[in-house]
């Protein structure tokens, strides 16, 4: 299937965040996410959503929802998403919005650089293995028994000895499309671990997802970096407003 922008920016939204498109003069919302909206475009699409519960108060003659044809600029917060924060009340927009990049992947992704550390990825003998691993810190034990056994979505993982020390793992899908999530341990970063389990996950991944997403925040430029070196397609930028 061939996707445009549109189609992609609102499959991503949804996604992440569970998208009601809009209908019969209702805007689209999104679902089950302490948002007040949330704004995504590229240079030939754009898209906003309410969070849950969120009314856009009218402005006339202009409304906050209003999305006259700002250019694309990728690194600034969208005017319509500013205004609506100001029209609900948020005290600090610059500190409510946040945004970054998104891509998409590839039908056939570069190899990475070789890891320096085996890679596990999510088939038996990948969960098998991950029984046997530390869980590492910032996991709860209840959410690290759902990663490993594959029931939270697929994953990869480099180990050294018994410690996952960079993960790529799936938080956020719905039926078509799937979302990368990447952490890796702050003493192993650096050493290019994580194309290495981002490129493990998008090939476990694309057996079962249409579509793989990848994004990060505007300051994450290791994250940034990772996303150049798998030569990942950039998509646009996802801007929210908490």
């Amino acid at each position: 299937m061939e996707w445009d922008d549109a189609a992609l920016l609102a499959l991503e939204v949804d996604t992440v965040y569970g998208l009601v498109p809009a209908a019969a003069g209702r805007p689209a919302t999104v679902t089950d996410k302490p948002v007040k909206a949330v704004w995504a475009w590229s240079p030939r699409a754009r898209l906003l959503a309410l969070g849950p519960g969120v009314t856009a108060p009218a402005q006339p003659p202009a409304t906050a929802l209003d999305t006259p044809e700002q250019p694309y600029a990728p690194e600034k917060a969208p005017r319509a998403l500013v205004r609506l924060a100001r029209a609900l009340g948020v005290a600090d927009p610059d500190t409510a919005i946040e945004g970054g990049p998104t891509y998409v992947f590839p039908e056939r992704l570069p190899d990475p650089p070789p890891a320096a550390l085996p890679v596990l990825v999510s088939d038996a003998a990948g969960r098998l293995a991950a029984q046997r691993l530390d869980r590492p810190g910032n996991w709860e034990p209840g959410e690290w028994a759902e990663l490993i056994s594959g029931a939270a979505g697929d994953w990869a993982m480099a180990v050294d000895g018994t410690a996952p020390v960079s993960i790529c793992h799936t938080p956020e899908a719905n039926a078509t499309a799937a979302e990368a999530g990447i952490w890796t341990r702050a003493d192993f970063r650096g050493r290019r671990l994580a194309p290495a389990v981002v490129a493990a996950w998008a090939r476990r991944a694309a057996h079962h997802r249409q579509v793989l997403f990848y994004s990060t925040t505007a300051a994450n430029h290791a994250s940034r970096s990772v996303a150049r070196t798998l030569g990942l397609t950039p998509l646009g930028w996802l801007w929210t407003l908490r």
